[in-house]
C-alpha cells in the first residue's frame, strides 16, 4: 500500500525531543482553548507525533496535565526568582518582581493564564491536577516568603498570607489583561499591587524598620 502524497509518517516520539513537542504542544493548546477542548489527536497533530507517544510519557490525557502545570508553573517561579533574589533595597526588590511580572503578563501570559484555566476546569473533579496545582502555588508562594525575608534579613509574621494575597491580586490582573489588554490600565494596576505589597510588608515590620523603609525612594 502507497502512502497518501504529502503526508509524512508520524515520529514515535518516544525519546526526549518527542516528550518536549508534546509538552510544548499542550501548553499552546490549552492556554489557547482550555483542557476540555483539547483532545489527545490535536495535541499529537501540533507536536507531530504518533498519539501512542503521549500514552508512553504520560500514560494519559491527565497526566499530560498534571506535568503540563508543573512546567508552567516552575517556569513562572523561576522568574519571580530571579527577580526577587538579586541584590538590592527591598523596595528595589518589589519593584523589579513587578516589572517582570508585567513582562510575563504581556510575553508569555500563557505562564499565568493556564494554571488559571485548568484550576476552573478541572480543581473540583481532578485530584491529580488539584495537587499539581496546589504544589505550584505553594512552591509560587515560598518563593516570594523568601525574597522578602532575604530582602529584609529578618522573619515576618503571617508572610504567607502576604504571598497568597498576592498571588491572587496578580490573578486578578491577570484575568483583567484578557478582558481589557490595555497596557496603560496594566501599569496602573500593577502600580497599586506594589503599593499594596509594600504595605502588607510595612505593616508586619519593627518600627525601626518600617521608618527606613518608608524613607526609601519609591
Amino acid at each position: 500500500m502507497t502512502r497518501s502524497r504529502g503526508r509524512r509518517p508520524r515520529d514515535r516520539g518516544q525519546g526526549e525531543s518527542g516528550r518536549e513537542r508534546i509538552l510544548q504542544a499542550a501548553i499552546e493548546l490549552i492556554s489557547e482553548q482550555g483542557f476540555a477542548a483539547t483532545g489527545v489527536a490535536q495535541v499529537c497533530e501540533r507536536a507531530g507525533v504518533a498519539k501512542t507517544a503521549l500514552y508512553w510519557h504520560f500514560e494519559s490525557k491527565e497526566g499530560l496535565l498534571a506535568t503540563v502545570v508543573e512546567r508552567v508553573g516552575t517556569s513562572w517561579i523561576e522568574e519571580i526568582q530571579k527577580r526577587s533574589y538579586q541584590e538590592g533595597e527591598p523596595l528595589q526588590r518589589i519593584q523589579r518582581v513587578v516589572q517582570e511580572w508585567r513582562r510575563i503578563l504581556l510575553e508569555q501570559p500563557q505562564l499565568i493564564r493556564l494554571p488559571m484555566i485548568v484550576q476552573l476546569e478541572q480543581g473540583e473533579t481532578s485530584e491529580n491536577t488539584r495537587a499539581a496545582l496546589q504544589r505550584v502555588y505553594q512552591r509560587a508562594e515560598r518563593a516570594l516568603i523568601q525574597g522578602i525575608e532575604d530582602s529584609l534579613g529578618i522573619e515576618l509574621p503571617d508572610l504567607d498570607l502576604v504571598a497568597h494575597t498576592i498571588v491572587t491580586l496578580l490573578q486578578g490582573a491577570m484575568l483583567r489583561q484578557i478582558l481589557d489588554p490595555d497596557e496603560a490600565v496594566l501599569d496602573r494596576i500593577l502600580g497599586e499591587l506594589r503599593r499594596t505589597i509594600v504595605l502588607l510588608i510595612a505593616d508586619r515590620l519593627p518600627d525601626e524598620m518600617k521608618a527606613r523603609i518608608e524613607s526609601l525612594p519609591g
